[in-house]
């Protein structure tokens, strides 16, 4: 784990070196009055405890709106998204009494997260180093489905089993490439955004892929808790709107 984080640290030093180089543009920064908006694929690796009891990749999606302050290098905004972690499935009786029809269950793993951002970001034209500084919470949940048949994408039925909430903050940064301009026009601009975070999370209470159990009409589950840490990497699109 120390390794990952000294790793995490080395590359974000990398990536915000640009930000205080003196061929940053006074009048750019200036000038800076913009609002930003931006949505990523995102990858997330548990780290510490939470890699030892979770030892699973989440996929989902991010999502990030921000205001830059003006005459300063400064964003403020709102950062959402989630991960899911895992999904498994089984297959039960409709009922006790009803046992010739049969249903499929599935369970997935899931974890929202919703950050207060403060980023620095470089005022290259083409090329927008930046570093963040997020705060915010971690909602973990399991959530159960009930479908008619196996491929089936209509849910008869949605539960969440469990549910619990974690602090978190922590600290990230990455590269946005211009890919479009229109602000000759007063359209903004569009770029392609890539992404590196680190963030602590609290000690929180979740349900792990494999710890649900069924069986004689019976409902059963273990409850894990650990910290949640968690190493992110995001891949998208971010849009600059004057």
């Amino acid at each position: 784990m120390k390794m990952v984080i000294k790793s995490s640290l080395y590359a974000l030093a990398i990536i915000a070196a640009p930000l205080f180089h003196p061929i940053i543009s006074q009048t750019s920064v200036a000038n800076a009055q913009y609002a930003e908006f931006g949505v990523n694929l995102q990858l997330g690796l548990p780290q510490g405890p939470f890699q030892d009891q979770l030892d699973e990749i989440g996929f989902g999606l991010q999502g990030m709106a921000g205001f830059h302050v003006p005459r300063t290098p400064v964003m403020f905004g709102l950062d959402v998204g989630f991960f899911s972690f895992a999904t498994d499935s089984r297959s039960e009786p409709l009922s006790s009494n009803i046992p010739d029809v049969r249903v499929i269950v599935e369970n997935s793993y899931n974890m929202a997260h919703m950050h207060f951002l403060t980023r620095l970001t470089g005022q290259n034209y083409y090329f927008k180093p930046y570093m963040d500084l997020l705060v915010g919470f971690n909602y973990l949940y399991t959530q159960s489905s009930v479908r008619s048949s196996i491929g089936s994408q209509e849910d008869v039925f949605t539960d969440t089993n469990f549910d619990d909430f974690a602090f978190s903050y922590g600290i990230g940064g990455g590269m946005r490439v211009l890919v479009w301009d229109g602000s000759a026009a007063g359209q903004g601009r569009a770029f392609i955004n890539a992404q590196v975070r680190y963030m602590v999370g609290s000690e929180a209470e979740y349900i792990k892929p494999g710890s649900i159990s069924t069986g004689n009409g019976n409902f059963d589950f273990d409850v894990t808790s650990s910290r949640t840490d968690l190493l992110s990497f995001q891949l998208g699109v971010s849009f600059m709107i004057p």
